[in-house]
């Protein structure tokens, strides 16, 4: 069983590389969504060296139910906005921003500080 993972903010250069890693990684993804602003919809995204294409999709629209982990790497304002969208619906948010980093409802993870 794979899991369904949404990259906000895929035509970035940090979703770019999140993907990449995905793919590096074989991370066990059923389904992989890239998900970016209206100026970036339509447009086409590797999925690392996996030889897969994605098709960018609207942020505005997208909707996070039924996903298992959306990787936010859009900046706070997005994250501030639609990280909590992808939480109410069930979705497990990594967000790569600064936004969350002091608030202490929201845990910290750092591989080398709090592996577990």
């Amino acid at each position: 069983m794979g899991y369904r993972v949404a990259v906000v903010g895929a035509t970035g250069n940090v979703g770019r590389e999140m993907l990449a890693v995905l793919g590096e990684r074989e991370f066990p993804c059923e389904e992989v969504a890239a998900v970016a602003s209206s100026r970036s919809t339509g447009m086409d995204v590797e999925f690392g060296d996996t030889g897969r294409v994605l098709k960018c999709r609207n942020l505005e629209h997208f909707d996070f139910a039924g996903w298992d982990i959306a990787l936010f790497a859009a900046g706070s304002a997005a994250s501030r906005e639609y990280a909590p969208k992808a939480a109410a619906a069930g979705c497990v948010v990594i967000d790569n921003s600064s936004l969350y980093r002091m608030d202490p409802d929201v845990p910290l993870i750092v591989p080398e500080v709090n592996p577990d």
